[in-house]
This record gives C-alpha cells, structure tokens and sequence, in this order.
C-alpha cells in the first residue's frame, strides 16, 4: 500500500492528466470558473474556492491563489481538480439534503460525523454565535436554520449548509451540515467528505 502522501500525489496526477485530455473551455464554463488562453500553448482556468480566486494552469495543471496564503494544500488541490473534471453547470437546486441522503452517503455516514460533525459541535455547540462570526469571514451568508445557520460557498456550484441548536440543561448541543441536491453533479461522495471536513476546520481554526 502506498503511503497516504504518494496516494495524494497519483490522485493529483490523475486528476491533471484527465483534464489535459479534455475541452478546458467547457470544463470552465460548467464549473463557474473562468476560462484563459496563454502564450505557447499554456491554458488556465480562474475559479473561486472558499473565498479565495485560484489560477490552475495546464498543461502542468499548477494551482496558484491570487489572494490569501499560498500554496494550498495538496488534497485541497485534488478537490479543485476534482471538481473541474467531473462538474455538469447544473444550478443548485435549492434543495438541501442531508449526507445520509447523497447516493453512496449511507456508507460513509460513520466517517462523515466522526470527521465533519462532531468537530462542528464540539467546538461550537457552546458558542453558536461563534460560528456565525467567523463564518462572515467565508463566502456565503446566514439561513434560517436551527438556532444558528450559515452558508458557506465553497466552489461556484456548491453551497454548504451548517446548523447548530443549543444545548440546556437537559439535551446536549446538536450540529448538522446540509448540502445542496445537486452535489453529486460536482463531486463524489468521497470527495464529499474531504470538503466538509476542510471547511469545519478551516472554521475551527479561524475561531481560535
């Protein structure tokens, strides 16, 4: 088995090699980026990412923000990448639904609230306001979810949703994460996963 690292290095390569084959403008287009030609053959795609404007080149598929601290990490770059590839132009639909309900969802439900939604409520159950004030530093806005609710857009086409309840003297605080029903026309569940776990932390660190 190849160690975790090298996973993500094939991954990235794959993933660049996939997009080297294919129509660059139409994988613009359909992600919400930004399609621009360059001198000797060079091609690069702008697309947002969590607030950040990044510039992916190809052939070489390099990844460059524009703003804020560079690089990103590598299995950011892969969720970039992946995104890229596989994504359809569908518009959100509006429709939130939960992770247990995404094609595939139910079988990575166990790592998905180990990863994703118990961190969201371990570390902002007790200050929901909290959530609130450092998500405004992230795309996105408030929804009327829950006690507190925001939305983060974390690519062009997808929106994620965090909700927290407060907790009293009789039930625990509770936390879930939405996700826009068109998903799976962007990424994979697994992908999915890796997504929401970026963002909560991201989140989490920025609290601190």
């Amino acid at each position: 088995m190849l160690p975790k690292q090298e996973n993500y290095q094939l991954a990235r390569q794959m993933a660049v090699e996939g997009l080297g084959q294919s129509d660059l403008q139409e994988r613009a287009a359909k992600s919400g980026g930004r399609y621009e030609s360059g001198s000797e053959g060079e091609a690069r795609i702008r697309l947002e990412y969590l607030g950040r404007e990044l510039l992916i080149s190809f052939p070489a598929g390099t990844i460059k923000a524009t703003n804020g601290p560079r690089p990103i990490p590598l299995r950011e770059e892969i969720l970039v990448l992946h995104y890229l590839g596989k994504a359809t132009g569908t518009a959100p639909t509006g429709r939130w639904i939960s992770f247990a309900e995404i094609p595939g969802g139910a079988f990575y439900h166990p790592v998905f609230i180990q990863r994703c939604q118990s961190p969201l409520v371990r570390f902002f159950g007790s200050d929901p306001e909290g959530l609130k004030t450092v998500a405004e530093r992230m795309p996105g806005g408030p929804l009327d979810f829950g006690d507190v609710g925001v939305k983060i857009q974390a690519f062009p086409f997808i929106p994620l949703a965090l909700i927290l309840w407060r907790g009293d003297t009789e039930f625990p605080a509770e936390g879930n994460l939405l996700f826009d029903d068109s998903i799976t026309e962007y990424l994979p569940v697994e992908d999915i996963v890796i997504l929401a776990e970026t963002v909560v932390w991201k989140l989490i660190k920025s609290r601190r």
